[in-house]
C-alpha cells in the first residue's frame, strides 16, 4: 500500500478518536519545515474538507542557526502559502528565556518557548486545538530518554495522541494532537517524496550535544542492532500500558484526593493522618497532583522531587523543606504539611535581634535563668542526666547538654552572621552554616531567626537541630544543661 493512503488513513482515525471530524474546528499546525511537519502539514490540508477542518500554520525561528534559520522560515511561509493556509512565523531568543528563567537545558528553554508560541497562535486565531508533527519514533526516543532520567511511570507514558493542554498557562480548552504518533518517521519523509514535497533537514538534529540527538543517532540504532530490533515498537508498547495504568491511578488519585489535600489559597494543604493510609505509590501522585495545581503542568517536576517529598512528609522532623521547580517549596513545620510559592505559617522561632551575654553557674548555685528577647534561656550545671536527642521545632521548648569546659566565654545567643560554621555532632570536619541549613532541609524563612548558642571556639548548639560534636558530654562528665524556651514574659539576667 502506498505511504500516502496508510498515512491518511492513520490520521484521520486519530482525528475521529479526538473528536475533531466533521465539526469544523479550527487548528493550529506547528511546522518546522521538517519531513514530520511538512507531511502533517499535507495531510491535514488534505484531509480538511472531508473532516470539515479548518487550519492554522505556526513556525517559531528559534534564532540560534543563522541563517539556515532563516531560511527554514521562509520555507514553512511559503510551504503554507502554497497549500492556501493562512501562518504565523515568528522569531524568539531561546538562549535568553533559558537566562530568564534560570533553565539549565537549552533544549528545555526552546522547548518552553515553541509551546508558548503556538498557544498563543491558538489563542489569536480562536483555535481549539495545536497538531503537531510527533511520530513513534519520538515516543520510543521520549519514553528511552525518560527511563535513563529515572522517571516514574507518569513518565513511561511518553505522549499521547490527544491531550489537555499540557503546558502552564492560561489555555483552559486548548488540546493538543499528534495526528501521526502511529507513524514513523520513514514513514514522513515517504509520504513527502509521494507527494513530491520538499522539506528541510534541520542541522541542529546533528548536533551531539543535545542529549535526544545522542539517543536518536547513537543509542537507538545500538539498542536495535546489539540487543532489540523491535526496540522501537517495545518502548511503544511500553508507553501504552504505562498509560492505562497511569489512568486508572488517576482516578484513583481524585477519589482520595478530598480526604488527602485540600487547596487553601496559594497553596495545598495535606491531611498527615489521611496520607499516612495511602500506599506510598498514591502519595507520590497525591504530590503530584498538588504541583500541578499550582505551577500549572508537572513537566519539570522529576522523581527525585516526589521521592524527596514523600521522604519529608514520613519523617518525624519538623521545620524542613523541600525545593522544587517553578519556585514551589514543600515544607513539614510541627502541624503542618503543605506545598506553597511562599511559605507561609508561623515559624517557630520568633525574632531574635542582637546577642545577649550568658554565665555558666556554678554546680551549686541552681538553674540561672536568663532573657534574650523574646527568649528564656536556663543553664544549671547537673550531675545525673540524659543526654536526650535535641528537641525539633515546634512546642516552643529545646534542651540539650554540653561539656562545661567547651562552653567558654565569651558564651551567647544570636542569630546567624556572615562566615559562620559548625562542626555538627558525629563529623569530624566542620561546614558552613549554610550548608548545614541545607542539608538539615531548614526552610530558607526561618534561617535568620533559628537561636544558635556560641562559645568561644565557635557555634555550640543551632537551637532545635544539632550540637557541635566538640561540644559534647564526655563519658561519666559532668554537664551543663541549657534549655531555650519561646515566652512572652522572659527574665532578667543577673
Amino acid at each position: 500500500m502506498p505511504v500516502t493512503g496508510r498515512l491518511e488513513g492513520l490520521a484521520a482515525k486519530a482525528l475521529a478518536r479526538a473528536g475533531f471530524s466533521g465539526n469544523g474546528a479550527l487548528l493550529v499546525v506547528g511546522i518546522s519545515g521538517g519531513p514530520d511537519s511538512s507531511a502533517l502539514l499535507h495531510c491535514l490540508s488534505r484531509l480538511s474538507q472531508r473532516h470539515g477542518l479548518r487550519l492554522h500554520a505556526a513556525h517559531l525561528n528559534h534564532d540560534f542557526r543563522g541563517e539556515e534559520a532563516e531560511e527554514d522560515a521562509r520555507f514553512a511561509a511559503a510551504l503554507a502559502a502554497g497549500l492556501g493556509i493562512s501562518a504565523t512565523v515568528e522569531q524568539r531568543d531561546v538562549a535568553e528565556h533559558q537566562k530568564q528563567r534560570r533553565i539549565s537545558s537549552f533544549e528545555q528553554a526552546a522547548r518552553e518557548l515553541r509551546y508558548s508560541f503556538l498557544a498563543q497562535v491558538a489563542e489569536e486565531t480562536g483555535a481549539s486545538a495545536v497538531a503537531v508533527g510527533h511520530t513513534s519514533d519520538d515516543l520510543a526516543e521520549t519514553v528511552l530518554l525518560h527511563i535513563l532520567r529515572g522517571s516514574g511511570i507518569q513518565g513511561l507514558r511518553g505522549m499521547s495522541e490527544s491531550s489537555p493542554w499540557p503546558f502552564s498557562g492560561n489555555n483552559s480548552g486548548l488540546r493538543l494532537l499528534r495526528p501521526l504518533l502511529s507513524v514513523t518517521k520513514a514513514d514522513t519523509a515517504g509520504y513527502c517524496r509521494e507527494l513530491g514535497q520538499a522539506y528541510r533537514e534541520d542541522t541542529g538534529n546533528l548536533l551531539h550535544r543535545f542529549t535526544r540527538n545522542r539517543v536518536r543517532r547513537n543509542l537507538m540504532p545500538l539498542l536495535a542492532s546489539e540487543y532489540n530490533p523491535q526496540v522501537r515498537g517495545s518502548l511503544v508498547r511500553l508507553s501504552r500500558t504505562a498509560t492505562l495504568e497511569s489512568e486508572y491511578l488517576a482516578a484513583e488519585v481524585e477519589r482520595v484526593w478530598p480526604q488527602a489535600a485540600a487547596e487553601v489559597e496559594d497553596a495545598v494543604v495535606f491531611d498527615r493522618a489521611a496520607l499516612a493510609l495511602l500506599h506510598p505509590a498514591m502519595q507520590k501522585l497525591v504530590f503530584r497532583k498538588a504541583y500541578a495545581c499550582l505551577a500549572g503542568d508537572t513537566r519539570r517536576l522529576g522523581e527525585r522531587h516526589l521521592e524527596a517529598m514523600a521522604e519529608l512528609a514520613q519523617s518525624p522532623k519538623s521545620g524542613r523543606s523541600v525545593d522544587l521547580p517553578n519556585g514551589l517549596v514543600f515544607q513539614r513545620s510541627y502541624d503542618s504539611l503543605r506545598l506553597s510559592r511562599l511559605p507561609s505559617g508561623a515559624s517557630p522561632f520568633p525574632a531574635l535581634q542582637g546577642a545577649y551575654s550568658l554565665a555558666i553557674p556554678s554546680l551549686d548555685a541552681g538553674p540561672t535563668a536568663y532573657r534574650a528577647g523574646p527568649w528564656r534561656v536556663t543553664l544549671r550545671r547537673v550531675t545525673s542526666f540524659v543526654p536526650e536527642a535535641v528537641g525539633e521545632p515546634g512546642p516552643g521548648t529545646w534542651t540539650a547538654y554540653f561539656d562545661p569546659g567547651a562552653l567558654e566565654q565569651p558564651l551567647e545567643v544570636r542569630t546567624r552572621r556572615p562566615g559562620d560554621r559548625i562542626q555538627p555532632l558525629g563529623m569530624s570536619g566542620e561546614k558552613k552554616l549554610q550548608d548545614f541549613f541545607s542539608d538539615a532541609r531548614v526552610l530558607r524563612e526561618w534561617r535568620d531567626r533559628v537561636p544558635l548558642l556560641v562559645a568561644r571556639r565557635g557555634i555550640a548548639w543551632v537551637v532545635g537541630y544539632r550540637i557541635a560534636e566538640w561540644a559534647r558530654v564526655k563519658a561519666g562528665g559532668v554537664a551543663v544543661r541549657v534549655t531555650l524556651e519561646t515566652a512572652e514574659e522572659g527574665v532578667r539576667g543577673p
